[in-house]
């Protein structure tokens, strides 16, 4: 059974998305706990794997020419075989399964055109894949990670 999230946790999340490097101390604060079961939910929250505390880069400032979605029709009896050889592959950062035609969805952040072929050379060699769509990002408008925590 899945380990439940009480408020204080919600909270300390919420403070989170809004400023990922607020201190200890200031969340004690503004949650009424102290610093140390702050320090005790964090550690809970991260090795729970309910956060990932990281920095946010902008792929195309730090030199990320290209940046695509790649949906892949696969057969559905291989779905976790194919999984697992994708998650071998670095250069994906966004791996999820999907419900309908297109079962598995995928990210990534490349250089160049040829480093997408040769990704693109990878993905289709994996038994169980059908069929390949990819849609070069034209421009990012939003990316939010502040989406807050139900109920909340």
């Amino acid at each position: 059974m899945r380990e439940r999230l009480d408020g204080t946790d919600l909270n300390i999340i919420g403070l989170l998305q809004k400023d990922g490097r607020m201190p200890s101390s200031e969340i004690a604060k503004q949650t009424g706990v102290s610093e140390a079961t702050v320090r005790y939910r964090l550690k809970k929250l991260i090795d729970g794997d309910f956060i990932q505390i990281v920095a946010v880069g902008n792929p195309f400032k730090l030199g990320f020419g290209i940046a695509a979605n790649i949906s892949l029709s696969t057969e559905s009896d291989r779905i976790e075989e194919i999984i697992t050889e994708l998650k071998k592959l670095d250069r994906l950062s966004y791996i999820a399964q999907m419900i309908g035609e297109r079962t598995i969805e995928l990210e990534t952040f490349v250089e160049s055109i040829d480093e997408m072929h040769q990704l693109l050379t990878q993905i289709e060699a994996i038994k169980g894949i059908k069929h390949i769509e990819t849609a070069l990002i034209r421009r990012i408008i939003r990316e939010r990670y502040d989406w807050g925590t139900p109920g909340a």
